[in-house]
């Protein structure tokens, strides 16, 4: 114990020398100069002083720099002596309120933003009258003055990677945080930042060589997905975290249940209309480029709801603040991961391999444990007469309607709206389906906007099919709430396989409007 007291007491006797020393720099006047009594205009002078002279200063006081004036505190003004550097490669802070930071464009100096007081960097080398940081091939003009040395060194990390790179943007002036949430700079209006990461409502970016925090609101994105790849499940919820972040005033992200392996299961609307349309993707695992399309149709509607802007034809805001589209993006998580990643990506990969009979699993349709989610919702359930009788990659309906977590998410979504329409998008075929035994003016309003998604898409509509039972989604939507379920298959017919990545320019272009249609349609009924 009295061991640990006299450690304590002797940390406290160092610790002013150890912050004193920190704060300890030299400085160099001018010829002429003045040592004052106090850090006043007004105060007495110690000294006036007729070449330049070096001194060591203790730190800055109202814009004077405090000295040891033989035995006596004396003070210079800042405007006549300068900081002196000593090194090429130190590290500096701003002590001034808040200093610029330039970059070379064209010959020219252009401010990017300014540094705020208690700012830490590390300058590589120096130039005329600037501290140079540089970045990668970037590099950062910044003033000395207003700066001083400092023993403290900034902690830089960059090994932190953006696992998903995406660029967001700023309109006006917005703030830069450190890791520990203290403001230490401005960015100014119009300029990008590369985001690392997510935490919480703060995004993570590099700035000026080290980790800093910014709010994610205070930037706009575009173009946050290069939809023509493989989408994977780790990346479409991380890019509906991020839109939801950004843009929470007209966004909305909810995990409506989860799947058999316990993936988490999202659905994200975009608008404030009280009117609301549902759309949806991967129910069956191999058919994920159906993702691709509902996640690209949230990244762009998304921004131009922001900007107040024209898509398409359509008035994006205007639209979505009539009628709100719901996306869920990936109803099949488990599924699709299968498919993409294979058995050993999943916990169940082992009793899929038995199901499936191949490790390769291009042709699987159903989710983890081998239920055709579209044979399982309550829509003629127990009247399917074909397909499987046990699990299998298709075409078996589970052992029950509504078995699968999977469908029971979606079933208990519908029923906490009132889905004015709703499309699950499937592959391939270009091909769409809209009959469930409507009759009269249900069956005369369903067929019409089947024609019209057909003008807009490309897509045959086909004719009833009349069957006895289907247990697909689209189909169980239409009897729960007498409301428009279409199935559209996008892309040419391409077989037991995934849609080719070769296929996506033309299905988006067929599909890039299906979207805004749907909510200018549904807000006239």
């Amino acid at each position: 114990m009295k061991r640990c007291l006299l450690t304590a007491l002797f940390l406290l006797l160092i610790l002013p020398t150890i912050v004193q020393a920190e704060d300890r720099w030299d400085i160099k006047t001018l010829d002429t100069y003045q040592v004052l009594t106090d850090a006043s205009i007004d105060s007495s002078i110690l000294l006036d002083g007729t070449k330049a002279d070096v001194y060591e200063t203790t730190g800055l006081q109202e814009g004077y720099y405090k000295i040891d004036f033989n035995g006596v505190q004396g003070f210079i003004h800042s405007s006549q002596a300068s900081t002196l550097f000593e090194q090429e490669r130190m590290s500096f802070k701003v002590v001034e309120d808040q200093i610029p930071y330039y970059i070379m464009t064209k010959g020219k100096l252009v401010q990017k933003g300014t540094l705020l007081k208690e700012a830490v960097l590390t300058r590589t080398k120096t130039a005329s009258v600037y501290h140079l940081v540089e970045v990668g091939k970037e590099v950062y003009y910044i003033p000395l003055a207003g700066t001083i040395p400092t023993t403290t060194e900034p902690i830089i990390d960059t090994s932190k990677k953006a696992k998903y790179p995406m660029k967001l943007y700023n309109r006006d002036e917005v703030p830069i945080y450190n890791k520990q949430l203290i403001q230490i700079a401005t960015l100014s209006a119009n300029q990008s930042v590369d985001l690392i990461a997510l935490e919480k409502s703060k995004g993570v970016i590099y700035f000026l060589g080290q980790e800093a925090r910014i709010n994610m609101n205070d930037f706009v994105h575009m173009d946050l997905l290069q939809p023509k790849k493989v989408l994977t499940y780790e990346e479409m919820t991380y890019l509906l975290q991020v839109v939801a972040t950004l843009y929470p005033e007209f966004t909305k992200l909810e995990q409506i249940g989860k799947s058999v392996e316990g993936t988490p299961m999202y659905a994200m609307k975009l608008g404030n209309g009280k009117k609301e349309v549902l759309l949806d993707g991967s129910l069956h695992a191999r058919e994920h480029m159906t993702t691709n399309v509902v996640v690209e149709m949230i990244d762009t509607y998304s921004i131009h709801y922001k900007n107040k802007s024209v898509y398409g034809g359509y008035n994006v805001r205007e639209t979505l603040d009539q009628t709100a589209i719901w996306f869920i993006p990936m109803m099949n998580p488990d599924g699709v991961k299968l498919v993409q990643s294979g058995p050993k990506s999943l916990k169940n990969g082992a009793l899929a391999t038995k199901i499936n009979g191949s490790t390769n699993f291009n042709r699987w349709k159903s989710n983890i444990r081998g239920v055709d989610l579209n044979d399982n919702f309550a829509s003629g359930w127990d009247k399917i007469t074909g397909g499987h009788k046990k699990p299998a990659y298709m075409a078996y309906k589970g052992p029950s309607a509504f078995s699968e977590p999977e469908s029971q998410a979606f079933r208990d979504f519908v029923k906490k709206h009132k889905f004015k329409t709703y499309i699950s998008y499937h592959s391939s075929g270009q091909i769409m389906y809209w009959f469930n035994y409507q009759k009269h003016a249900e069956s005369k309003r369903d067929q019409a906007l089947a024609k019209t998604l057909s003008k807009l898409t490309g897509y045959k509509v086909m004719p009833p099919q009349y069957l006895p039972g289907s247990g697909a989604s689209a189909d169980w939507f239409i009897q729960q709430t007498k409301m428009p379920g279409i199935t559209l298959e996008i892309s040419p017919y391409v077989g037991d396989i995934p849609v080719p990545l070769s296929k996506w320019d033309a299905i988006w272009r067929q599909n890039n409007k299906v979207g805004l249609y749907l909510a200018q349609e549904a807000s006239k009924r």
